[in-house]
């Protein structure tokens, strides 16, 4: 048997509920690990299943930190010396990051990988002034050392790419582990103790300023007072939790909301739901929009999200400027009846099983023609 392709991820973090980790481990689950190894360098040191997965299948995960100002030398450091040990290693480097991809890209050429992949996950480059600028000075970096390029849908392409030719790679799920299931529904609805009549609006993701959440609560809250029958499902972590409960805690609206924090069974909670909802001030194309619509979901997406988000009819885009359209849209889709969607799922191209052969072929094709890149 002839050796695999290494490959060498870099990704912010493999934390639970976040896209990029989401897409990584999907992929990374269904290639051919006899002709593709993967390892994983993370800025986020958190152990949870995604970590056992990848040890089980033999491969490695190295942590770097996050820069900030306080290691930034410390951690450029750190990066050059691992590239120097380790780069001989890998024939192509895969990056999902664009800040830390100057550096990571920048040594990984430096050290003589000749395939390096940058990867577009977003439309904005960061969701806060001080980064965005940091960003702006580091893209360039990145983009001058990759020599390949990817994104998640043409805006998330065009976004960090702009007219520079990049191959869309589609942020497929497992289809089946998705697809509506009622006895996942009532299983998880009698756990949580939620009656047969109450209407459950859900939410994923990390809870951070890019997720929009706070938004999220006026719109419940309203909502709340048209449909006193219905609950808030949030799922995810992260370090603006407490101004979420604090605002929770204002509205007096404690016994509507249910938080999950950290759960490994998203894809039975996403049966519990009844419609999802989805404010981001900005997303590439998100995962879990693609698993909410392969649940039979009717989705709410912020208008920031790209329109190649919607796989199936019961969507909606909707602007962040008016909470009326929220709370009318959250109405009228009260009633609208669930049922399998997987095939329509499948027919536009979003069936892991199919997309990590297409990927693995890139892959294999870019290790043939690494000398001419």
């Amino acid at each position: 048997m002839e050796n695999p392709i290494r490959i060498l991820y870099i990704v912010p973090s493999l934390t639970l509920c976040n896209g990029v980790a989401s897409y990584a481990m999907n992929y990374f689950n269904n290639i051919d690990k006899d002709k593709i190894q993967i390892d994983f360098i993370t800025g986020e040191n958190e152990e949870n299943i995604y970590y056992n997965e990848i040890k089980r299948a033999g491969s490695e995960i190295f942590y770097i930190p996050k820069m900030g100002l306080k290691n930034i030398f410390k951690t450029i450091k750190k990066i050059k010396n691992f590239f120097k040990e380790n780069a001989h290693r890998y024939d192509i480097i895969h990056c999902h990051v664009l800040n830390m991809g100057a550096f990571y890209l920048y040594y990984a050429k430096k050290y003589g990988i000749k395939v390096r992949i940058l990867h577009s996950h977003a439309t904005k480059s960061a969701d806060k002034k001080i980064k965005e600028i940091r960003n702006n000075i580091l893209a360039p970096i990145a983009l001058k050392n990759a020599n390949v390029y990817y994104a998640c849908s043409n805006l998330a392409g065009k976004n960090m790419f702009g007219e520079e030719k990049y191959k869309i790679i589609n942020n497929a799920i497992n289809i089946d582990k998705f697809k509506y299931n009622s006895e996942k529904r009532n299983y998880i609805r009698n756990l949580e103790k939620i009656d047969n009549d109450e209407f459950i609006v859900g939410n994923i993701g990390r809870f951070m300023p890019q997720k929009n959440q706070l938004f999220l609560i006026d719109i419940f809250y309203e909502y709340l007072k048209m449909n006193p029958k219905s609950k808030l499902l949030m799922i995810g972590s992260g370090y603006l939790k407490d101004k979420i409960i604090e605002k929770i805690k204002e509205y007096k609206i404690e016994k509507s909301i249910i938080i999950k924090e950290n759960i490994t069974n998203v894809n039975e909670y996403l049966q519990a739901m009844d419609v999802f909802i989805l404010p981001s001030l900005y997303e590439g194309l998100p995962v879990v929009g693609i698993e909410a619509q392969s649940a039979g979901l009717p989705c709410l997406f912020a208008d920031t999200i790209t329109k190649e988000t919607q796989l199936i009819e019961n969507c909606k885009f909707l602007s962040l400027s008016n909470i009326n359209d929220w709370v009318e849209e959250l109405n009228n889709m009260k009633n609208i009846k669930r049922k399998d969607v997987s095939q329509m799922i499948k027919d536009n191209n979003y069936d892991i099983k199919t997309e990590a052969k297409k990927l693995e072929s890139y892959y294999k094709k870019l290790f043939e023609e690494k000398d001419k890149i």
